[in-house]
């Protein structure tokens, strides 16, 4: 902060730059005494080497516990709040004197909570770490799908899996047995692997009832009401235009290539046609399908009008937001 006084017609002012507020740790480190005059660390400098460490042969912090990359399923998160700068592994042996053990470097075992220990920002409570799929469990819901032919609906109910999840593990499986991996890709994908937890069906069971936050109710709708009139959750789906929520979860279940439902229609379907001569000197092939009126092309007589600000707006079958003609 540098402070200039200058006088101006009698007023004494004080020019005041790059006012600022240093943040230092919360926590009580080391601070320099009397020092060099050739030394220029600071004290902020001091309290971030005390936090890192000694350094080995390699240029690596190898007694900081979070340098290295946990490879136990493990997520090793900083956790400030908790560990108040204890970063540095020093390990006291029995015959060290109590000054050793009581110093602000001796390391002690933090008790942290599971909840907590999925939680990479010390201040959002609200931000997990998801849990990966095994690959031993990735191989069982294959084998059953793909091999055994159960549905997604029973594969869903026995590993307490989502059935948009494990339509990906499906997909993500065949491709993964066709594809060679690089050598560089496979290093790296086995270190993440075993930086995140693992998934456990009996402990982290996701919730097969719950229903995604539909595309409608993201825009604002505006409604007048008279003032006695009756307004709930009911009514809102209503102006929204929304289906009840047994409709939905119907719908959750049976949609994916390897659904009850999918396989059901698939073994069910029929081919309707019918077989046509070829006359000679015909330079073009007809082929019929069904189509429903509305559906197909633009209407005659109708501009597309882009430009118009007042567009009326409409959503499709899967809720995305839609212009309409």
């Amino acid at each position: 902060m540098n402070k200039s006084p200058k006088v101006l017609s009698g007023i004494n002012l004080t020019q005041v730059r790059y006012r600022r507020t240093i943040a230092y740790p919360s926590y009580r480190t080391n601070v320099f005494g009397r020092k060099h005059t050739k030394l220029h660390k600071s004290n902020l400098k001091l309290a971030m080497d005390q936090f890192l460490g000694p350094k080995n042969y390699k240029g690596e912090y190898y007694l900081n516990k979070y340098y290295y990359v946990p490879q136990n399923h493990q997520p090793n998160y900083v956790k400030p709040d908790l560990e108040r700068g204890q970063s540095v592994k020093v390990t006291a042996d029995s015959n060290d004197d109590k000054e050793a053990k009581d110093s602000s470097n001796f390391q002690y075992k933090l008790k942290v909570s599971r909840q907590r220990s999925l939680q990479p920002f010390p201040f959002n409570p609200f931000c997990k770490t998801n849990f990966q799929i095994s690959k031993d469990l990735k191989q069982k819901i294959a084998r059953d799908i793909l091999e055994v032919g159960l549905s997604t609906q029973e594969v869903a109910s026995k590993y307490k899996l989502k059935i948009p999840r494990i339509e990906a593990i499906v997909k993500l499986y065949s491709i993964e047995q066709e594809w060679k991996q690089n050598v560089n890709l496979a290093k790296m994908s086995e270190t993440m692997y075993k930086m995140f937890p693992l998934f456990e069906p009996h402990l982290n069971g996701e919730n097969l009832t719950e229903i995604p936050i539909p595309t409608k109710t993201k825009n604002s709708r505006f409604l007048t009401i008279a003032e006695s009139e009756p307004f709930g959750p009911v009514e809102a789906a209503k102006v929204f235009g929304l289906e009840p929520a047994a409709e939905t979860l119907a719908k959750l279940s049976e949609q994916g290539e390897h659904a009850a439902h999918h396989m059901q229609a698939k073994s069910t379907s029929k081919k309707n046609g019918f077989l046509a001569p070829v006359l000679q000197g015909e330079k073009s092939l007809f082929k019929f399908v069904e189509a429903k009126a509305g559906t197909v092309g633009y209407r005659y007589g109708t501009c597309l009008r882009d430009n118009k600000k007042d567009r009326k707006i409409g959503y499709d079958a899967s809720g995305k937001m839609v212009y309409l003609l």
